[in-house]
């Protein structure tokens, strides 16, 4: 058998296997290199320079293999700490950010905001499905965090049913121009669940992430 023919069949082989798993490892890149060296032109080898070009390729391929082994494993564990210390939360008064007030029978439902600069502040109130309960001004507000409650009443001045609400504000500064509002609740966690291994703090019936917890306790 000619060089050309074995060479051909070896190429071959190899683009289909390469072909069957697009995702090239260290260990088929080895025997990629392997294959070629076996299977040279004796008439033509390879050249030292590029044989060295190919190791280096592998070395680098194999640390950044292991780079990415070690990543995966450092996030596996950052996050099953993260998931156990999400428990002790039970209990404690949290603050975090979120734009869903919770109603309940009797009782106003408090809501905070944090604004950059003193600004003209507006709090509109919605269904959850977008329907516009209330609007409420709360006139000229200095830089900093505030709290605020609503009464629970819509426009017409009715209680509207307990239950789950959402909260908008707007704030303008001196000429006018919208400036970033932060927008939070305040209240002690009840519960916490795991979705697709990731926690979920509930504070009443309102769910939040551990990345929007600011603080807390008071």
């Amino acid at each position: 058998m000619s060089v050309s023919s074995v060479d051909s069949t070896s190429q071959l082989g190899l683009t289909q296997s390469l072909n069957g798993n697009s995702a090239l490892g260290k260990q088929a890149f080895l025997n990629l290199l392997v294959a070629q060296l076996k299977y040279q032109d004796p008439l033509n080898p390879m050249e030292n320079t590029e044989f060295v070009a190919q190791l280096a390729q592998f070395s680098s391929l194999e640390q950044l293999w292991n780079v990415n082994s070690n990543l995966e494993s450092n996030a596996l564990l950052t996050q099953s700490m993260s998931n156990a210390m999400m428990p002790t939360l039970l209990g404690k008064e949290v603050t975090g950010l979120s734009n869903t007030l919770n109603l309940d029978a009797s009782t106003n439902a408090s809501f905070g905001y944090q604004i950059e600069g003193e600004a003209k502040v507006t709090v509109a109130v919605y269904t959850m499905d977008g329907q516009l309960i209330k609007t409420m001004d709360l006139g000229q507000i200095t830089a900093g965090e505030h709290w605020a409650q609503w009464d629970g009443t819509n426009s017409s001045g009715t209680r509207v049913s307990a239950g789950q609400y959402a909260f908008e504000i707007t704030a303008k500064d001196a000429d006018g121009e919208t400036i970033d509002v932060q927008k939070m609740i305040k209240g002690v966690v009840t519960g916490v669940r795991f979705e697709e291994g990731s926690p979920i703090i509930v504070i009443g019936d309102v769910e939040i992430g551990p990345a929007d917890v600011l603080r807390v306790g008071g």
